[in-house]
C-alpha cells in the first residue's frame, strides 16, 4: 500500500507533470482510441485525470500512477504518455532575475521545433519522406517555420510586412 504523501510549503520537490492516457485498444468500447484523458501527476503522488469525450469528468488516485495503471490501463491497451519534459523547470514563485527579452517562451521553442521536425515535401516529387530527387527542401522548411511563427508575429504600422 502506498503512503499518503504530505508536501510542506517550502519543500523543494519535482514539479507536477503532465500526462494523456493513450489508449491503443477500447476494451470497454466507451472512450474511443487516442488521448482519451488528460492527467497530473502531482508532486505528492497523486494523480488527478480530467476525462475527454460527450461526458467528461474528474477524478483523483491517491495513489497515484499505480491507480491510474491499474483501473485504466486495460493490461497495456491505455498508457501514460507525459507530455512535460523531464528537463523543464517550473516558472518560480518569486522572479529571481531580469527577463531576457530575446528569449522566446517555451511555448514558442516548442512550436518551432515542431515546425523543424515537420516532414517538407520536396518541390520535385512533393513526397514528404526521402526520395530520389535530391532536392532542396528548405524554401519549404522555411514555410513550416512562418507558418508556426504566424500567431506570434505581430506587424506595426510602418513596418514591412
Amino acid at each position: 500500500m502506498t503512503e499518503i504523501r504530505i508536501v510542506l510549503a517550502d519543500e523543494r520537490l519535482a514539479p507536477p507533470r503532465r500526462f494523456v492516457l493513450r489508449r491503443r485498444v477500447d476494451v470497454s468500447g466507451i472512450s474511443g482510441v487516442g488521448d482519451v484523458a488528460d492527467g497530473v501527476l502531482w508532486p505528492d503522488g497523486t494523480a488527478s485525470i480530467r476525462w475527454r469525450g460527450e461526458h467528461p469528468s474528474v477524478v483523483f488516485w491517491d495513489r497515484g500512477r499505480v491507480s491510474v495503471e491499474t483501473i485504466h490501463g486495460h493490461q497495456g491497451a491505455t498508457e501514460i504518455v507525459f507530455v512535460d519534459q523531464d528537463d523543464e523547470q517550473p516558472v518560480p514563485a518569486v522572479a529571481a532575475a531580469p527577463v531576457d527579452p530575446f528569449a522566446a517562451p517555451l511555448v514558442l521553442r516548442r512550436v518551432l521545433d515542431h515546425a523543424l521536425r515537420k516532414p517538407v515535401p520536396c518541390p520535385n516529387c512533393h513526397r514528404t519522406a526521402p526520395c530520389r530527387c535530391v532536392a532542396d527542401r528548405a524554401e519549404g522548411r522555411v514555410d513550416a517555420v512562418l507558418a508556426a511563427l504566424a500567431p506570434w508575429l505581430t506587424t506595426r504600422a510602418g513596418d514591412a510586412a
